[in-house]
C-alpha cells in the first residue's frame, strides 16, 4: 500500500513537469539547461546578441529539424497566408458546394451559384418561388400593367383602356388598332403604314408605298405612274386609262381601246409578240412566231438543238459541223457534202480569145482607094 502511494505521487510530479514544459514551449519561452531563457519569435534583440553569429534553426534548442512549421511560406514576413506552401490553402481552394453565410458577398448570405437555394431577390418578403414579380419589390403579381410598372387605373383619354397598356394613352383608340405593328396605335401614329412617309405627305396613307430612286442628293419619289396623286400601291387604275387594274389587259400601260390582235391575255401595247398568241410579255428562247418546244426532251429547245429528234443534252459536236454527235453518222469527220466545189466548169471555156480582139476587120481599108 505504501509503495502504491509513493508511485502515484511520483507520477503526479512527472505529468505536472511535462505539462509546465509544454506551456513554456507553446508560449515561445523556453529555458535550456544553462538557465537562459530564449524566445525565438521575439523581435527584441540585445546589442550583445546582435554581434554574435546568427544561429541556425538546427543549432537552436527546442526546434526539431524534421518538424514542418505552419508559417513556412511567410518566413520573410511579406504577407503570406500562414500556410505551408506544400499544403492546400482553404481560401484558395474552397469547397465547390460551399454556401457559408458571407462567403460570396457580405450582403448576400447565400451562394448565388446554388440553384437549390430559394431567395428573395427583390427583398419584399416573398420568396422568388412564390413571387409573381421576383424583381419588383412593389408587386407580387403582374396585375394589369405588368411587373416593373406601377399599377394604376388612370385612363387619360377615356377610351376604356388604362394608360399603362394603351398604345395611344392621350388619344382615343379603343380598338387599339395598329396598322404597321410598330406599337403606336393608329390614332396617334404619324406614319400609319410605316413606309417612312408621313401621313400628311403620303400618296397612299394606309398602304405602304415607299419612295424610289432616292440618292444622297434626292429623297426619291413615291411611285405614281399616271401622276394622279394616288400612289401605285393603292391606285385601282395605275395607268389612268379608265380601265380598272383587274380588268385591264395592260394594267401598267394605257390601252383604253384594249386592242389585242392575237387575242391572248396581253393587249397589243404591252404584248412583246402581238401576233403570237402563245407568247406575250416574253419572246421566250426561240423568239416570236417560233414555239419553244423540245421534242426529244433533252432540255434544249428544238430551235437551237443540234439534234432536235435525238437526245443530246450536252450538244456535243466533235467535228463542229453543226450536227450533234447523237445524230451525226460520222461524228468525227466533218461532212463536206455541203461545201462549195472550188472547180468551176466555166473556167474551162475554150473561148478564151475575143474575136473582137483580133483585128481582122478590113473596115479600115477603102475599096475606093486605087
Amino acid at each position: 500500500m505504501k509503495k502504491t502511494v509513493i508511485f502515484a505521487i511520483f507520477l503526479s510530479f512527472f505529468f505536472f513537469g511535462c505539462f509546465e514544459e509544454t506551456k513554456l514551449v507553446s508560449s515561445g519561452t523556453y529555458e535550456d539547461n544553462t538557465g537562459e531563457t530564449e524566445n525565438p519569435d521575439s523581435e527584441e534583440v540585445s546589442d550583445a546578441d546582435a554581434s554574435d553569429t546568427e544561429e541556425t534553426d538546427s543549432e537552436r534548442p527546442g526546434w526539431n529539424d524534421d518538424r514542418e512549421r505552419p508559417s513556412n511560406d511567410d518566413e520573410g514576413g511579406n504577407g503570406g497566408d500562414g500556410w505551408n506552401g506544400e499544403e492546400e490553402d482553404p481560401e484558395e481552394n474552397p469547397d465547390s458546394d460551399s454556401w457559408r453565410p458571407g462567403r460570396d458577398d457580405e450582403n448576400n448570405p447565400w451562394n448565388d451559384n446554388d440553384p437549390s437555394v430559394d431567395r428573395d431577390s427583390d427583398g419584399d418578403g416573398v420568396l422568388d418561388s412564390e413571387d409573381g414579380c421576383p424583381v419588383d419589390p412593389a408587386k407580387t403579381e403582374p396585375g394589369v400593367c405588368g411587373c416593373g410598372v406601377a399599377e394604376s387605373d388612370a385612363d387619360a383619354d377615356g377610351d376604356g383602356i388604362v394608360d399603362c397598356i394603351d398604345n395611344c394613352p392621350q388619344d382615343k383608340n379603343a380598338d387599339q388598332a395598329d396598322l404597321d405593328g410598330d406599337g403606336l396605335g393608329d390614332a396617334c401614329d404619324d406614319d400609319l403604314d410605316g413606309d417612312g412617309v408621313k401621313n400628311s405627305e403620303d400618296n397612299c396613307v394606309k398602304v405602304a408605298n415607299p419612295k424610289e430612286g432616292g440618292s444622297i442628293f434626292s429623297p426619291g419619289q413615291q411611285p405614281d405612274m399616271d401622276g394622279d396623286g394616288i400612289g401605285d400601291a393603292c391606285d385601282d387604275d395605275i395607268d389612268g386609262d379608265k380601265i380598272l387594274n383587274g380588268e385591264d389587259n395592260c394594267p401598267k400601260d394605257a390601252n383604253p381601246g384594249q386592242e389585242n390582235f392575237d387575242e391572248d391575255d396581253y393587249g397589243d401595247v404591252c404584248d412583246l409578240c402581238p401576233n403570237d398568241k402563245d407568247k406575250g410579255i416574253s419572246a421566250g428562247e426561240c423568239g416570236c412566231g417560233v414555239a419553244d418546244t423540245d421534242k426529244d426532251g433533252d432540255g434544249v429547245f428544238d430551235c437551237i438543238d443540234n439534234c432536235p429528234d435525238d437526245f443530246n443534252g450536252s450538244q456535243l459536236d466533235s467535228d463542229s459541223d453543226g450536227i450533234g454527235d447523237a445524230c451525226d453518222e460520222n461524228p468525227y469527220v466533218k461532212d463536206d457534202t455541203d461545201t462549195t466545189d472550188t472547180t468551176d466548169s466555166d473556167t474551162s471555156d475554150s473561148d478564151t480569145s475575143d474575136s473582137d480582139s483580133a483585128n481582122t476587120d478590113s473596115a479600115d481599108t477603102d475599096s475606093d482607094e486605087p
